[in-house]
Order: structure tokens, then sequence, then C-alpha cells
């Protein structure tokens, strides 16, 4: 029989998170880690989404790591097949893929004493004193459960599953869901098609798009002028790190100005009104994750376009059916998001005395600083709950990258065989979380994905990079219950 391979370090997932541990590991001289990757390469979200229009909605100067600028995006907002080169670079020129297995799936993981013990969807089974979850925020498809969808006798996926040779010219078309992924399909693929519906539950803010294209000579003085490129990251840190607290709280001028832009953007580019008004939310502009574009609203002018107000209630040998009535197509697009924030979703996780993660967070999902789970010991969280926030989300990565190397260093250092924080810090920081979760935008009017069924906001952070980083700087250890 084979002996049980044992890693110090396991890194579940290769997107960003997973590259940044990796990177960061290797460079702490963590000599024993390693990475497991269920696709075939690197880049999680980004080698995932393929669908026209795919872009993130931060800056690509500020989406990207601090330690690896890049002077090559093609503009503002790079679209998300940049993106995805971006990390296989970084994965490359950082030399962390010897570090990654890919095509494996981590099944499932059971703390005995003092290791985790994993499985993978090839029947290995290893061992590791520390797990860092990379497991990434926005990953598991959202898929709705209506009837028919196994009779429909045209294509339908969701938009993670984006076919590569797909053409949709002359094709009837329907997209479900109005969230940020169809505001940018919508406007990409309405010329196109013979005819498009789309099907809204209730309507999204869509704040105007600055997106210019940077020239050859921008990017040519970003190649030789290292000091440009962090100038500019500096400059767009300043005014999205202030602007995006201030977009989140009711009544600032950044608020009320822009849900004023966004009504008027509706105004210019719908003329038909009752079209206008059922694309106008009736809640605040942050109270759901707002998005962007300049082309969405002005879309549903387009003859080819409808608009259908409404839930699907099934699906039809030769299409949907909504309030009654039958709209046939050729292809259903299931725009429908993701399960937001929560691992459970992706990996079988038992704790300490048996403890399943899907208990653990039964009502509600919580967790130490973002970054650890109470009776989950060892167990390291990238953009966990409440782990990333209004602003870029490499600002928390990098920040939970260092964290991760602080405590496994920790371990090591004070020869520690185990890590669990305590319940009372747990609960400590909940109560913080919805205390200055008061008085944002978060409540006003609306049910969001960022909440779970109690209203709790367990997906974003409330306050700045900042903050967050200030949040995990530290080590207390009085704040663990230590395995010795």
């Amino acid at each position: 029989m084979n002996e049980m391979k044992i890693y110090e370090v396991v890194v579940i997932g290769a997107g960003l998170s997973g590259v940044c541990a990796a990177i960061k590991l290797k460079e702490a001289g963590v000599a024993n880690f390693h990475v497991f990757e269920k696709g075939a390469d690197v880049g999680g979200t980004w080698r995932d989404n393929r669908y026209p229009g795919v872009a993130c909605d931060v800056p690509s100067h500020l989406y990207s790591y601090s330690f690896a600028p890049n002077p090559e995006w093609s503009r503002w907002y790079a679209p998300g097949a940049e993106i995805w080169d971006y990390v296989k670079k970084c994965a490359t020129e950082f030399d962390v893929y010897d570090q990654i297995t890919f095509n494996t799936l981590v099944e499932s993981a059971v703390w005995e004493t003092d290791r985790w013990v994993l499985t993978d969807s090839n029947g290995s089974t290893f061992a590791a004193k520390s797990i860092v979850s990379a497991l990434g925020g926005l990953h598991t498809p959202n898929l709705p459960d209506i009837p028919g969808q196994d009779i429909f006798s045209g294509q339908q996926f969701h938009t993670t599953e984006w076919p590569d040779e797909l053409d949709l010219t002359g094709k009837r078309v329907a997209v479900v869901g109005t969230g940020a992924t169809a505001v940018q399909i919508v406007p990409e693929i309405a010329d196109q098609v013979e005819e498009l519906f789309v099907f809204q539950r209730s309507p999204v803010w869509v704040g105007s798009k600055k997106d210019p294209e940077y020239t050859e000579e921008e990017r040519a003085e970003f190649r030789s002028n290292p000091e440009a490129v962090t100038k500019l990251r500096h400059d767009l840190y300043q005014s999205w790190e202030s602007s995006s607290i201030d977009l989140h709280r009711v009544g600032t001028e950044v608020n009320t100005n822009a849900e004023m832009r966004a009504r008027q953007q509706i105004q210019r580019s719908v003329s038909d009104p009752e079209v206008a008004k059922a694309l106008t939310p009736d809640h605040n502009f942050t109270c759901k994750r707002a998005t962007i574009s300049n082309r969405y609203y002005a879309t549903y002018d387009k003859d080819n376009v409808t608009l259908v107000t409404g839930a699907v209630d099934s699906l039809t040998q030769s299409g949907l059916v909504s309030d009654g009535e039958s709209y046939d197509v050729d292809v259903i697009v299931f725009a429908t998001g993701f399960k937001a924030f929560n691992i459970a979703n992706e990996i079988d996780l038992t704790g300490a005395g048996g403890l399943k993660l899907t208990q653990a967070w039964k009502n509600r999902v919580t967790s130490f600083k973002t970054v650890m789970i109470h009776d989950f010991p060892n167990l390291f969280l990238m953009m966990g709950p409440n782990g990333t926030g209004l602003h870029s989300a490499l600002q928390t990565i990098e920040a939970q990258g260092d964290y991760v190397v602080r405590m496994v260093e920790h371990l090591q250092r004070e020869a520690i065989v185990s890590l669990n924080p305590k319940q009372e810090f747990v609960d400590e920081f909940t109560r913080d979380v919805e205390r200055r979760f008061e008085g944002t935008t978060h409540d006003k009017g609306c049910t969001s994905w960022w909440s779970d069924q109690t209203g709790f906001n367990h997906s974003i952070s409330p306050g700045s990079s900042d903050d967050y980083r200030s949040l995990i700087a530290n080590i207390e250890l009085d704040q663990f219950e230590v395995g010795g």
C-alpha cells in the first residue's frame, strides 16, 4: 500500500486567489505546498466565462496584483480573455505551474485531530496540515429549477458554459436574467440574432461606463516607465476607494448622482415609456449590485428586442412560458448568476467533532474576520464570507494571501498543531459587520445575492480595503483555541 502523501499546505483552486496564494507561499519559502485545480488551466472565473462582452467592472490597472503590474491592458476595463491571459502570465513568470495539479477536483476534506485528509475526483487521498480555500466567490452557477427543461428541443446553457463555436446569427434567443452578466451579453448579441427576448424578474441599475482604449503611445510609456503604471494605479485606487464607499451610503452626493445619471440614461435611451418604466428599479442605486454599460438600456429600443417582465414559469418543447404567454426560441441562455460566497456548495468539508460546514452555515454564513471558520482548524479562506469589498477584489486577495503566509509561518515557527478561532470572536466580527452595514444602501428596499435568507450580508465587506488590511494584519493567539 502506498503511503499517504502529506503536504504542509494544500491550496484548492487556481484562479486569481489560488495563484496569489501559490506565489506568496513560494516566495515565503514554504516548500511543501501544492495547488489542486478542477479545470485544465489557471484562471478560474476568467477561464470559464467566455460569453460575448465578458469583462470586469473594476479598472484593469486596479484589478491586477500590485506586485505584477501589466502595461499591456488594452483599455480601462479589459475584456475577460485579457484577464485570463494575465493570470496565466503571472503563473508562468512566478513559476508556480509546477505546483499545480490540473483536472482534479478536491471533493472532500475531513479534519482528523492534527491534519486535514482530502479526497479528490481521481479517487486519491492525501493529507495537509493546512488548507487554503481559493474556490472563488462567484463561481458555482445558480441554475434555476424550471419545469420542462428536459423537453426543450433547442439549445440551453448557463453563461459559464457558453459554447465556443456558437453562432447565433438568425436565431431566436432568450436571455433569462438581468444581472451583471446579462447587461454585458444583451448588447453584444442583439444585432446578431433574429429575435431576442430578455426575461426580467426585477430590474437592475446600470451606470454609465467610461471605458477608453489605451493608445499604443500610452502602453509604450507604461512599458518603459514603471512609475507611470504605479501612479495610474495609485490614482485609480484613491478615487475608487473613496467613491465606492460613498456610493453605498444613503443620501451621499455620489449615490444620489449615480442614480440620477442612470435614470437619465434610461430616459435618453428608451423611447417606449412602458419599457422605460419596467427597466427602472424601485430601490436605491446600490441596494443590489449595480453594473455599468453605455449600451444596455438602448438595446431595448431595437425592433428585434423584447423585454419580458416576469419569471419564467416553464419550458416547452419550443420555448418558454411566462405569465401564461409562450415565446418560441431556438436558444435559451441562463444569465442567472452564481451561488455567492459559500464554499459549502463546492466541497464537502467536515471539521472538528464531525461538524459539517453545511451544518455550521445552516442558519447564517459567518466567519472569523472573513478568513477562518470556528471548528475548522487551519482552514484559511480567500474570498470567503465578507472577504471582498466595494473596491477591487485584488486588494483583499493580496491581504488574504499575506495572512495565509503569516499563519503558516506561525504554525511552523511555534510548532503549533492547530489554530481554531473561538466562537466568541466569530460572533464579535458578525456583529461588527451588521453594525457597519447600518446606514448603507444594502437593506433599502430589495433582496440581493449579497444577503442570505436572514437578510445578513455575508458576501462583501462594508469598509475600505485599508480597513480590511487592518482587520487581518495581526495574529492574536488569545482569539484561537491553540492545539499543541
